[in-house]
């Protein structure tokens, strides 16, 4: 691979869980939320150009230009690291847009790293945190990958140990929800005790290895009442044999947990069927993470 262009695979993520506290003075809701990382991704192609920075991407839906998120990265980590420098980012987009799994996040992280690698900077890692956390919530997730537990309003970052799924089921059905709407329609939150004892829970009676199965998402009931589709959606899952299922973030994706590669794929083809976008997942750890990022 010529030096001046790089390759990398950016992955999406489901929430396990995700508990909301309350609304904060500066107007976001404090959050408990264990994120993963999974196998379906994006992927990056980075070339370094003479100065300016340009988004290519193979879907229409995505904007290409200063209101991009890898674009806000590329350029807050030049201003940071003072390059004059530039970069053509081609997106190849796989992962569906606005749909509770994290893609724009994702992109933006991977520009990150790739972008600190190609031009040979190395900003200070609290930097590079603050300006993934100026871009969006999720964005600091994607620069430490695997399953973590995010605090905050998400942006606040740990590993924990890892959570293990092989079959996962990804389906959309086919429309964007609203992550101001459905934190707007939220009138019930977790207790702060609850959500602060959450990340022991999952380490008793081996817990962590039960994770797949103890699924929660505080804005599920809000988001199902508006978009009865994605109710649809977890119901077919359920009764196609997934043995949990839930809305990833603000949605509108669902995955369902699955015993075995025969079920799941019956499923897929049931859902693909009904006309829905579905695909196949499981969990990428966090050493699976670094060590599969760059291609």
């Amino acid at each position: 691979m010529p030096s001046s262009s790089i390759h990398l695979r950016s992955y999406a993520k489901i929430n396990w869980t995700l508990d909301v506290l309350f609304k904060r003075d500066d107007g976001y809701h404090e959050l408990r939320t264990i994120y993963q990382t999974i196998s379906i991704h994006d992927l990056i192609h980075i070339s370094e150009t003479s100065g300016t920075i340009e988004i290519v991407c193979n879907d229409p839906q995505v904007p290409c230009d200063e209101t991009n998120l890898a674009h806000k990265a590329a350029t807050q980590l030049r201003e940071l690291t003072g390059t004059t420098l530039g970069a053509r980012i081609e997106i190849e987009k796989r992962i569906p847009i606005a749909a509770g799994l994290g893609g724009g996040s994702s992109n933006a992280a991977a520009v990150l790293v790739g972008l600190r690698r190609l031009w040979n900077r190395q900003p200070d890692e609290s930097e590079l945190i603050r300006i993934a956390a100026g871009l969006g919530s999720d964005v600091p997730f994607f620069l430490v990958g695997g399953t973590a537990l995010g605090v905050g309003r998400g942006e606040e970052v740990y590993s924990i140990e890892q959570a293990e799924c092989e079959h996962l089921l990804l389906v959309n059905p086919g429309f964007e929800v609203s992550t101001t709407e459905a934190y707007g329609r939220l009138s019930r939150l977790t207790s702060a005790r609850s959500a602060a004892m959450m990340p022991f829970t999952f380490f008793a009676a081996k817990g962590i290895r039960e994770l797949s199965l103890a699924v929660t998402n505080d804005l599920e009931e809000v988001v199902l009442a508006a978009h009865p589709e994605i109710a649809e959606v977890k119901h077919r899952l359920l009764s196609l044999g997934a043995r949990r299922a839930l809305m990833s973030g603000s949605g509108a994706t669902v995955f369902g947990v699955f015993e075995n590669v025969e079920t799941s794929r019956l499923a897929r083809s049931e859902m693909r069927a009904a006309g829905y976008w579905s695909e196949p997942a499981r969990t990428i750890s966090q050493r699976e993470y670094w060590d599969t990022l760059f291609q």
